[in-house]
């Protein structure tokens, strides 16, 4: 937006950027600088602008990991009431499971996820339509409203006259239309890139749950 010191927009005017009326639409912008009513005889609209780009999704996560998971914890009889998987004992001395837990299962620490995912990019928008109605105020809470132009389109750019003597302090934004344009991807897919960094291997000597429910029979009796 352009404000003029000159009737009917014949002077370069002072530029007040509107570029944050947009989010959230509607609000209130205080014009910077403050107008005084002696320095603002007529405004220049220009059209509102569609968006030159696209902005992909950036913080795109790898998917899951999935497969068989241990987590070793310290035996006690409190988890035998409810107990969701098998029971597991440490090898022994040379490597080997003993008998009843002869399930032998090898497991890599993790240590760090390292995989992240390649970037998607878009192509130009396409399609779209906009139309602005733009506020004047003469405070800068917008309470005290000196104009109302309506209907600005995407191709017109408008100029109008002032309110003799009013200054210009704040403006908002509406947008009557709002349709923004569409954009192809130019990168079909994300592609999981880097590896997931392991540490020691772990061995767990495993039987199922009815030998832990028979262990604990044994321990009552």
């Amino acid at each position: 937006m352009l404000v003029h010191e000159a009737p009917l927009c014949a002077d370069e005017g002072i530029e007040i950027n509107l570029t944050s009326a947009a989010d959230p639409p509607g609000h209130c912008i205080e014009a910077s600088p403050l107008v005084p009513g002696d320095a603002f005889a007529s405004v220049t609209l220009k059209p509102p602008t569609m968006a030159g780009k696209c902005d992909p999704v950036k913080d795109l996560a790898p998917p899951p990991l999935s497969g068989k998971f241990a987590r070793a914890c310290p035996w006690t009889d409190e988890y035998v009431t409810d107990f969701e998987g098998i029971a597991c004992i440490t090898p022994e001395d040379d490597g080997s499971c003993r008998l009843g837990f002869d399930m032998r299962f090898e497991f890599q620490e993790m240590i760090r996820d390292a995989r992240t995912c390649t970037p998607c990019e878009c192509g130009k928008p396409v399609g779209g339509s906009c139309m602005a109605d733009v506020l004047l105020f003469s405070d800068a809470s917008c309470s005290n409203m000196l104009a109302s132009i309506n209907e600005i389109l995407a191709e017109e750019e408008i100029c109008r006259e002032a309110h003799e003597g009013s200054p210009l302090a704040g403006v908002r934004v509406v947008f009557a239309q709002d349709e923004p344009g569409t954009c192809s991807p130019t990168t079909d897919v994300s592609l999981v890139d880097g590896t997931i960094e392991s540490g020691e291997t772990r061995i767990f000597c495993c039987s199922s749950v009815e030998l832990v429910e028979v262990i604990h029979a044994n321990a009552d009796n």
